[in-house]
């Protein structure tokens, strides 16, 4: 690795780092792995990325992501990329918001996400669980990230969204899974140039019809759940829908859609593929199986008993740490900052690389090894476990996250063994902005 500045010294400009942004963003885009520890290698700690979205500085270390985190939030503007995620996740989605909106969009939408509400949708996600694994046979073979995705989505049209009419369900399903797939095309995001009409045709037109189709939808879903009582529901739109800003007024039907499509994209392809990344890696790991099973067996087989269980949470994160979902945390700086001994200008983007930081041995010994109980260990600060973010910006979702994954994990694991279907474990797959098992993670079930 490059040597390093001396301490305390400060250079103009960005960092070093290559150049030519469409190579370097298609290079990232193949191998984000292998790519970032290229840049480390060459360039050191701290190295500018370019991108076809705007100048990264990207830190490796968890020291640069805490300075990233505890600078001022007003010294940051709108989150990168904005403008390549907007169509997608909506306007008044917080992803794309900043400053004072931001602030205030996610003071009041937080008491609906808080991790008590969260487990009471257990039994939602433990239906959902149930219902999927019905469909499988001793020895069949499964793809992993498929039937996780299957069952995530089905905890969103029940958890989240409230759909219980089996045809409605169907015609959600649909859509859902239309939007996602179109969605999920990375070359959208990276190369916004193709976020194009072309005379209704290609991806970006076929994109655009299936998300205003969903948007239907869920237009007509909000009027009902504003027609019902609060208490009725225990979705987390019927939340949304009796919610109040704080001068008493209610959020507006635009602003609830757009946080319901942000949770379903940034939820559904994330836990799915943090589920499939974790049994993976259960199925190579026979003393975590056991260990976890130990744990499992002991607690009181409800889903809200599971969705608290300290040693699924544990595998849950530890799935996270060693698979992160989203390569790097992002910020956009609104004005003249000092990061790493550089200044940085107006304009360029401070990131933090959370494939690097979960690799550092000084806070994870034998970081490539799957060990959940180093969680129970020990608690890790913001800037040393990144897979919900941190700062003002950390993953309002991650609470639902975390739920839903221990009780699929934590019903699942008792009655099935899954063991891959490849000596070698999967590879890296590219779905948008995420990292999911490349192939799916093929497995055998086998009943326990």
């Amino acid at each position: 690795m490059n040597a390093q500045r001396p301490l305390g010294a400060t250079q103009t400009g960005l960092p070093p780092g290559p150049r030519f942004a469409p190579l370097q963003t298609a290079l990232y885009m193949r191998d984000a792995y292998g790519y970032t520890r290229r840049l480390r290698e060459r360039y050191g700690d701290t190295v500018t990325m370019p991108s076809m979205n705007g100048q990264v500085v990207l830190t490796m270390t968890p020291a640069g992501a805490r300075e990233v985190l505890d600078a001022p939030i007003d010294h940051y503007g709108e989150s990168f990329a904005s403008s390549a995620l907007t169509p997608i996740l909506g306007e008044a989605s917080l992803f794309p918001i900043s400053g004072k909106r931001h602030r205030t969009e996610r003071k009041l939408l937080s008491p609906t996400f808080h991790g008590n509400r969260m487990r009471a949708l257990a039994p939602a996600m433990l239906h959902a669980t149930l219902e999927r694994s019905r469909r499988w046979r001793d020895g069949q073979s499964l793809v992993l990230l498929d039937e996780m995705q299957a069952i995530s989505l089905e905890v969103i049209l029940g958890a989240v969204l409230g759909v219980t009419d089996p045809e409605r369900r169907e015609l959600f399903r649909a859509a859902v899974l239309n939007t996602m797939n179109d969605a999920a095309n990375p070359a959208l995001i990276f190369f916004t140039g193709l976020q194009r009409p072309f005379g209704g045709i290609g991806p970006w037109s076929r994109f655009l019809q299936n998300r205003d189709r969903f948007r239907g939808l869920i237009a007509e879903e909000i009027a009902a759940a504003r027609e019902s009582s609060a208490s009725e529901r225990p979705d987390i739109l019927a939340r949304l829908a009796h919610a109040t800003r704080e001068d008493g007024a209610p959020f507006p039907d635009e602003t609830i859609r757009d946080h319901l499509v942000t949770l379903l994209i940034a939820g559904h392809e994330t836990t799915a593929s943090a589920l499939a990344w974790t049994f993976s890696e259960l199925s190579r790991n026979p003393d975590v199986c056991r260990w976890l099973l130990g744990e499992v067996a002991g607690a009181e087989p409800t889903a809200e008993s599971l969705a608290g269980l300290p040693a699924l949470e544990a595998t849950s994160r530890e799935g996270l740490r060693l698979h992160p979902i989203i390569a790097e945390f992002f910020r956009t700086v609104r004005q003249p900052t000092s990061f790493q001994g550089f200044e940085i200008p107006v304009g360029a983007v401070l990131a933090a690389s959370i494939l690097e930081i979960h690799q550092d041995e000084s806070l994870y010994p034998e970081p490539q090894t799957f060990r959940p109980s180093r969680f129970l260990e020990r608690k890790f600060a913001p800037h040393e476990f990144s897979a919900f973010g941190g700062g003002h910006r950390h993953c309002l979702g991650s609470a639902f996250a975390l739920a839903e994954m221990a009780v699929v994990i934590g019903t699942l694991l008792p009655r099935f063994h899954f063991e891959s279907a490849s000596s070698e474990p999967p590879a890296v797959g590219r779905r948008n902005v995420t990292l999911p098992p490349k192939g799916g993670a093929p497995v055998r079930v086998r009943f326990r």
